[in-house]
């Protein structure tokens, strides 16, 4: 099984367990206690396990540009952008965040669990010159740094002003006098940033690891358990449950990273379909009375007629209540519409809601005074 370069560090104080290929820390404390660490203050990840692939070149951009439905020559400098690899279906292969450092440089981060199979459908849409494709996962690590105190907890390792950068925006500077990207992104729904520190490995990960342990000093560290849970409250999907290949991105509620007037990309001819008409299924949050909900409990109308499935669900430590994400008919989807599901042979009453599932009043990056 493959580790990070922070595995000294959770070997000892987590409770370990296997995703990806990996040996991932599940949980410090408790899921709940982590959880709550994050939307009250700050709480610290290890990402290291998920893909990271420099594309570089003159030819860069153009290659990316047919690579995915999102504007990329249009981003300027130090943009981080969310986007989709899509098939000839024009189903999800991945979800993924795209940094663009140069006119010919970016930075692309992509889930651990497809990785290998991103990177091939990289290489084999790569054109014979113009750009070089280097897998740097091995040769970094990636701290996410999330919470209402993120910057709080982070601005003491880094000499550039983390207020200066705005949400979905990097910048190229040092943690701990170690050269890094710094993003204004994240998997939680809250304020936070990702860390990424280059030059570290497995056979050298101090770098990292005096990174990791000064910020648990000043915040939680979380494992993939309230990872989860986190990401499943703010409403993101999760590849290979709530998303796959067999998934269009207006089935997933994802058609806004689809450029309207875009062309020429790997799916395009079936997107310009689908457009034609609204998708048979969608996505749709629900929060149930009573019961937790899970990947592929069914979900009934209010007469018990079967209009879905869960995607994915999971107990909300802010609502108190379970809650899941889910796909159901089109035709059958408002929400605020009355909904069961059958949670081990009990059809428990709940609602239909959109994401997020908590008050981003109170919760979330959009909080208070936000840029």
């Amino acid at each position: 099984m493959k580790t990070t370069q922070l595995h000294a560090y959770h070997e000892k104080h987590a409770k370990l367990t296997e995703f990806a290929g990996y040996e991932m820390p599940l949980w410090y404390t408790t899921t709940t206690e982590e959880h709550l660490a994050v939307r009250n203050s700050c709480g610290i990840f290890d990402v290291s396990h998920m893909g990271r692939f420099m594309v570089t070149g003159p030819e860069s951009a153009g290659f990316l540009e047919g690579l995915v439905p999102t504007h990329v020559q249009r981003q300027p400098a130090g943009k981080a952008f969310y986007t989709l690899f899509l098939n000839e279906k024009a189903g999800i292969i991945d979800d993924l965040i795209i940094i663009k450092q140069s006119e010919s440089g970016f930075l692309v981060v992509v889930n651990a669990a497809n990785a290998e199979n991103d990177m091939h459908h990289i290489t084999q849409h790569a054109p014979p010159g113009g750009i070089e494709i280097e897998a740097v996962t091995a040769s970094s690590a990636m701290i996410a740094v999330q919470g209402p105190r993120a910057m709080e907890v982070l601005q003491p390792l880094t000499p550039f002003d983390l207020g200066q950068l705005k949400r979905f925006r990097s910048a190229e500077t040092d943690v701990l006098h170690q050269p890094a990207v710094i993003s204004r992104t994240g998997y939680t729904g809250e304020d936070g940033f990702e860390v990424i520190i280059r030059g570290v490995t497995n056979e050298n990960p101090e770098g990292a690891l005096l990174v990791w342990e000064k910020l648990a000093g000043a915040s939680t560290p979380c494992g993939l358990g309230a990872r989860d849970s986190l990401r499943l409250e703010a409403g993101f999907p999760l590849h290979g449950s709530d998303i796959d290949p067999e998934t269009n991105p207006f089935q997933a509620d994802l058609g806004w990273v689809v450029a309207a007037e875009k062309k020429g990309y790997v799916g395009y001819d079936e997107i310009v379909r689908l457009r034609e008409a609204p998708p048979d299924v969608v996505k749709r949050g629900v929060v149930l009375d009573r019961g937790i909900p899970r990947h592929g409990f069914e979900v009934l109308d209010g007469r018990s007629n079967p209009i879905g499935t869960v995607t994915s669900g999971t107990f909300s430590p802010i609502l108190r209540r379970g809650i899941a994400l889910c796909r159901v008919k089109n035709a059958s989807s408002g929400p605020g519409d009355a909904v069961k599901v059958r949670v081990r042979g009990s059809d428990e009453e709940g609602r239909l809601v959109k994401p997020p599932f908590y008050d981003e009043k109170s919760y979330g990056w959009k909080r208070g005074a936000q840029r």
